[in-house]
């Protein structure tokens, strides 16, 4: 017994190590990107920017100067489905452009394979320092109306139809868990698991909100606020949560997380329904 609880404690001890040696990898990662990326930006396309045509799509970094020498060295495209889910394309544009206070890149999309127009992008802009670590910047979401040809099966819809909420960055965040018509039961603790992907905008997460739904009416009722902060979310954020009652007859329960883009916009994510039992 005495030896069991020792090493029970000895593994706890561990674990503790390990999450405080975590956090500070991530405070390490985090100084070096202000040291080396700091004081630039990609301020351009701009929120919800439109491009008529896809060979003429224009890029711009800005910067304010300090003793890292930088480079532009290239350009990935992501397209964004219209459930908000992103996924990397090709490298768009390959170089080495120097960046002293601004430079502007023209990016020919029309020779990127598999992309649909009318469709809603985003940049990854990678900036490379002579003397540290690369970095990447995310632009704006950006649209394309067409792809330049008429007769081109690629082009599909109108442009009215595309997410507005996309353009103000809120994408790439998925509520796994609970996951769709998963059954807990009341009054016993679960991991509510949030997964951001690398290239969402979402930086902070503020609140989690528990709503109940009737399945009927579809009529949702806040119950409770399971989890509110200032929390920066890298990849996965975990939150434990408790419900006390079950699921009234023909009524689900399902999340709602708010937080804010890294250009100050505030978006909301929903978990799918799922249901507690006695």
């Amino acid at each position: 017994m005495k030896f069991s609880l020792l090493a029970t404690c000895l593994f706890a001890l561990s674990s503790v190590a390990v999450v405080v040696r975590g956090d500070q990898l991530q405070d390490e990662i985090d100084a070096a990107k202000k040291k080396f990326c700091g004081g630039i930006a990609v301020s351009a396309p701009t929120q919800g920017q439109s491009f008529a045509d896809p060979s003429k799509v224009q890029v711009t970094v800005t910067r304010k100067p300090n003793a890292q020498a930088k480079v532009v060295s290239g350009v990935d495209v992501y397209s964004i489905a219209s459930n908000g889910k992103p996924t990397y394309v090709a490298t768009a544009w390959k170089g080495n452009y120097a960046l002293n206070t601004k430079a502007t890149l023209t990016v020919n999309l029309s020779k990127v394979k598999g992309l649909k127009y009318p469709g809603q992008f985003e940049f990854r802009v990678w900036v490379h320092n002579k003397a540290g670590p690369d970095c990447t910047l995310m632009s704006k979401v950006f649209r394309v109306a067409k792809s330049g040809h008429s007769n081109d099966a690629a082009t599909e819809g109108s442009e009215s139809e595309l997410n507005t909420d996309i353009d103000r960055g809120c994408f790439g965040v998925e509520l796994l868990a609970p996951a769709l018509g998963k059954h807990e039961k009341a009054n016993t603790p679960f991991s509510v698991q949030v997964q951001r992907d690398s290239s969402s905008h979402l930086e902070n997460i503020e609140s989690l909100a528990l709503y109940s739904v009737d399945l009927t009416s579809r009529q949702p009722q806040e119950v409770q606020t399971s989890w509110s902060g200032n929390e920066t979310v890298h990849q996965m954020f975990n939150v434990k949560d408790t419900i006390k009652q079950a699921s009234a007859q023909n009524s689900a329960y399902f999340y709602k997380l708010t937080g804010t883009t890294v250009h100050g916009e505030s978006c909301d994510f929903y978990s799918h329904p799922f249901y507690v039992d006695a």
